[in-house]
């Protein structure tokens, strides 16, 4: 677990309020913004977040909560990190709207004869631990120092979750669902999510992740 202070928790960026932050219409409308949102929330920053940019929006997430930015990296692609932070806003909203039920599959997966992507016997960190390095990341109280651990993490876990829905991998079935999204509602979707974090991981691994 990535040893950190306790997040708060948000409410949704509209773009009105995201060119605030940069002060463009156009870049705020893009995947730009979602790229230097993404890197910003990390500390990272470039021409469209200079320092004092970064410094306000991770000031934000912090006291509003990542809502405020999240859906600017919806249509990201799986292997950018807004793509992966993406994903991982979604498992995060999911737990914490039901964390019954996911703990309950996490538990059968972790007992589960095969969990896809990993080897008997599992070394599995506790689900909470996982998820609150998740809202950790999210919140921009980690950095892309963290990348790596917290997404490779998250990864093993949607892959036991998997496992504990009996392999196929269903996610989000309801399309009035408020996570009803492409990512969320295609078939086997928490696996091939796990899949797309542990590439999105490894690229963090070697700084290529986008």
């Amino acid at each position: 677990m990535v040893k950190s202070c306790s997040p708060r928790r948000p409410a949704m960026l509209t773009p009105t309020k995201a060119e605030s932050i940069v002060g463009d219409e156009d870049t705020a409308a893009s995947s730009g913004l979602a790229h230097s949102s993404a890197w910003a929330l990390m500390g990272v920053g470039d021409e469209d977040f200079d320092r004092e940019a970064t410094l306000r929006l991770r000031a934000l997430v912090r006291n509003l909560g990542v809502d405020q930015v999240a859906h600017l990296w919806s249509r990201s692609p799986e292997f950018t990190l807004p793509g992966a932070l993406w994903r991982l806003y979604l498992l995060l909203e999911w737990y914490e709207r039901e964390p019954g039920l996911v703990d309950e599959r996490y538990v059968d997966g972790a007992h589960a004869d095969i969990v896809p992507g990993l080897e008997h016997p599992l070394n599995l960190p506790e689900l909470a631990d996982v998820m609150a390095d998740v809202a950790r990341l999210l919140t921009g109280e980690l950095t892309d120092d963290d990348l790596e651990e917290v997404i490779t993490d998250a990864s093993n876990a949607m892959r036991v979750l998997a496992a504990g829905f009996g392999g196929g991998g269903s996610w989000i079935t309801d399309p009035n669902d408020p996570l009803a999204y492409p990512v969320s509602t295609r078939a086997k979707a928490l696996l091939k999510t796990a899949e797309e974090l542990s590439v999105s991981a490894r690229e963090a691994h070697v700084g290529a992740l986008e």
